[in-house]
């Protein structure tokens, strides 16, 4: 453990990574070794921010360099914690295996991976990092992996929150990271005034109050990026059109348990090498020809009665197929072509973040007015849309008009 923490320290061995956001990473040879595995490798080739890259050109960072900065963040908080040699060396590993289980282009196909293996990127993570060369890696170190697996899906106490929890140094890193490739000014957060005020009280991962208005701003920032970045028009609709060509492929035969062990270029590949609606929708990806809005309505548009039954599709999935098969029909259109798109409300797990403030410890929903306010102007941000070709927006828009009736 000393000669860990010596490299760490003064690197006179040690590997050195430059990153464009936090310039020199220092690496120990382990974390090297666990770098050059199959696994960890794939993600050199799985875009941070899916078919973001259509919207954005620069936007095309990988979950490789995100795991980097993860990394790297988690040393620095766990330095600023005065956490052990051994805690220092297992949350650093964690924050570099947290993303091995993404599926290609990311986040994209994290739905689809959700709703047929029944389990979140982070389980499929612990599983690989358990059951994998990684696996061989760490045992040859003396390092259980069940342990590093544990940490990765946000367990053994403050060393998961680290990597898993309210406020984790993943989000921290993505933050900052899209926002930079993007070219967007949003995702800038004052990442040393939160990781210099975070604290560990009663076992508990904690921020103090002079770092209050640091979150408040961290959680401004991913307010704006949702719909500018995450949550753009286009990128939307080249996710459902991805979504809908690689179901398709599964039903056509391909093994979806293999959708984690592949990379960007597989799925590409796999859509040009395929027949039918698969190859189209792989050619319209390839000459940027998208699917266009032919019907959008945002959450004060909608009646209550009708954003329950929308959100209920979530959890319906067949329904929410024969949804798309009947408008598409009554357009006269294949199945495929007309894509009904209902997104989550976007989620704040920061709101349970703990924060120390007049010698107690409070959920950061409780001391802050700017939540609530976020909270409720979230709303605004969703809406559900209906894409089709551009050639048959006029027909489908007019079939939208009645939709509750598919409903």
């Amino acid at each position: 453990m000393e000669k860990f923490t010596h490299r760490i320290k003064g690197h006179p061995k040690g590997k050195i990574i430059r990153d464009s956001i936090h310039g020199d990473i220092f690496l120990s040879d382990l974390e090297f070794r666990v770098i050059d595995t199959p696994e960890l490798q794939r993600l050199r080739r799985i875009k941070q921010l899916g078919m973001t890259q259509l919207v954005y050109p620069s936007a095309n960072h990988t979950r490789f360099e995100h795991s980097l900065g993860s990394l790297e963040l988690a040393g620095r908080l766990a330095e600023r914690l005065g956490l052990s040699d051994e805690e220092k060396i297992k949350v650093r590993l964690a924050a570099l295996l947290h993303d091995v289980g993404h599926g290609p282009l990311s986040h994209t196909s994290e739905e689809l991976l959700a709703r047929y293996l029944e389990e979140p990127h982070e389980k499929i993570s612990r599983e690989i990092v358990e059951k994998s060369n990684i696996a061989e890696v760490l045992n040859d170190e003396g390092i259980d992996p069940r342990e590093i697996g544990e940490i990765v899906f946000g367990g053994s106490g403050y060393l998961g929150k680290i990597v898993c929890g309210d406020f984790d140094v993943d989000r921290m890193d993505y933050l900052v990271r899209d926002a930079h490739h993007t070219g967007v000014a949003y995702g800038i957060i004052d990442l040393d005034r939160i990781l210099n005020t975070t604290e560990i009280r009663d076992g508990s991962l904690v921020i103090s109050e002079r770092g209050l208005r640091a979150v408040e701003a961290l959680l401004v920032a991913r307010f704006l990026m949702i719909p500018t970045v995450y949550l753009h028009h286009a990128s939307r609709i080249a996710d459902a059109m991805f979504l809908k060509a690689t179901e398709k492929a599964i039903e056509e035969g391909l093994d979806y348990r293999m959708l984690y062990k592949m990379d960007d270029y597989d799925i590409q590949n796999l859509f040009r090498n395929s027949e039918g609606y698969v190859r189209d929708i792989g050619r319209r990806f390839d000459e940027r020809r998208l699917f266009k809005k032919a019907y959008v309505r945002s959450w004060t548009e909608l009646s209550e009665d009708l954003r329950s039954r929308l959100m209920l599709l979530r959890e319906d999935v067949e329904k929410w197929k024969n949804i798309e098969k009947s408008i598409a029909g009554d357009c006269g259109l294949e199945y495929g072509y007309v894509l009904l798109d209902v997104p989550p409300l976007p989620e704040y797990k920061e709101v349970d973040a703990e924060i120390y403030i007049n010698g107690k410890i409070s959920r950061l929903a409780d001391e802050s007015a700017l939540v609530g306010i976020l909270m409720e102007a979230q709303k605004r941000q969703w809406n559900i849309g209906v894409y089709a070709p551009k050639e048959n927006l006029k027909e489908v828009r007019k079939a939208c008009e009645n939709l509750g009736s598919y409903l």
